[in-house]
């Protein structure tokens, strides 16, 4: 007998079938490592949906881990830790933890539509600097429809999911924050999901896979070995990023024999960093390459700029990164709590002699 669940797979797998065409498209112009990047990427999303909305429940959340080395979506970062959990704007929650070494840790809410969709809009951003900590770093924050007390913050009416960020200026050498979220609204005995259930679960990780898709690949018709101007992510933008970044993307294409420098200011700000992404918003392989470079891992010049370089072989140089073996790719670039807008970075294509 076909089931709820039986039709919403269905349908969820005659999406996943056609992914395809979103970075097979000729008007994508992805080179053929791009394609292979994009079937690798279907199934980085398939797990994500399973974690995100298939293993979580918003009436008993949890933290789910969003990235790892083998594992990468929605934009990695090499230097963050992130976290995913369902929210629903009905319930209250509190969130304890407790920091060690990080240079930003912040929980974001979002609001829009509770059926994976794309979020419609950051609702909250509750960054470090409004958190009050214990001496040892411990801390315990309430998200509510009535906040009345310290740590206590606004869950609004349209809030659907929370991410949460941490970012280290030494990743691997760091100790990430100790995090957990209960939802502290009574709830009826737990009991295995029903076939309606398990149908809804299946069909908010289609919407949520489908949509996904739209996001990545990013445009190649980025500037080539250049960037764009910088420019803040605004709340009502859609997507999760976060008021407090201020993003910068560009494009590099190089041969074996060149190299790219790149030379930028930064205004005073909690941190920045410099990585390369492929087209599908994935962090290059940095278990095996250093891709990325950030504020306190930099080499200052005198005049207090910078100079990264950017090349397939090593420079025996400061500041430099690799492409990880890609010939094109994506430069990305982030500030956080930046005190002012930072300047467009200066690109230029050099050979080695």
């Amino acid at each position: 007998m076909s089931t709820l669940s039986k039709k919403a797979l269905n349908q969820f797998l005659e999406v996943i079938k056609n992914a395809d065409n979103t970075f097979l498209d000729p008007d994508k112009n992805l080179d053929e490592q791009g394609h292979v990047d994009g079937y690798n990427h279907l199934f980085h999303l398939l797990r994500t949906c399973i974690d995100f909305y298939l293993f979580n429940d918003p009436l008993r959340p949890s933290f789910m881990l969003l990235s790892t080395e083998n594992h990468k979506i929605l934009g990695d970062n090499v230097d963050a830790v992130y976290y995913f959990t369902q929210l629903r704007a009905d319930q209250e929650y509190i969130i304890k933890g407790k920091r060690f070494d990080s240079c930003y840790l912040a929980f974001a809410t979002y609001g829009g539509e509770a059926d994976g969709s794309i979020v419609e809009r950051q609702a909250n951003n509750i960054n470090h600097t409004l958190i009050e900590f214990e001496a040892d770093g411990s801390f315990e924050i309430k998200l509510t429809q009535n906040p009345k007390h310290k740590n206590e913050f606004k869950l609004h009416e349209d809030v659907v999911n929370l991410f949460t960020r941490e970012y280290f200026f030494d990743r691997f050498n760091s100790k990430e924050s100790e995090l957990s979220i209960v939802n502290v609204t009574p709830q009826s005995e737990s009991k295995p999901l029903n076939d309606e259930q398990l149908a809804h679960r299946i069909q908010v990780m289609t919407t949520f896979f489908e949509q996904s898709t739209w996001i990545a690949p990013l445009p190649v018709d980025f500037p080539l070995n250049n960037f764009l101007p910088p420019f803040n992510f605004e709340a009502d933008q859609g997507s999760f990023g976060t008021v407090d970044n201020i993003y910068c993307f560009g494009k590099f294409k190089l041969e074996n024999n060149e190299y790219l420098k790149i030379t930028f200011s930064s205004p005073k700000c909690c941190y920045w960093g410099i990585q390369t992404w492929n087209y599908l918003m994935q962090s290059m392989d940095f278990k095996n390459y250093k891709v990325g470079i950030n504020r306190e891992s930099a080499t200052t010049n005198e005049d207090g700029t910078y100079t990264i370089y950017l090349s397939h072989k090593k420079m025996d140089v400061d500041n430099w990164i690799s492409t990880a073996a890609y010939k094109e790719g994506i430069i990305f670039c982030r500030w956080l709590l930046a005190e002012e807008m930072p300047e467009q970075p200066s690109c230029e294509v050099l050979k080695f002699t």
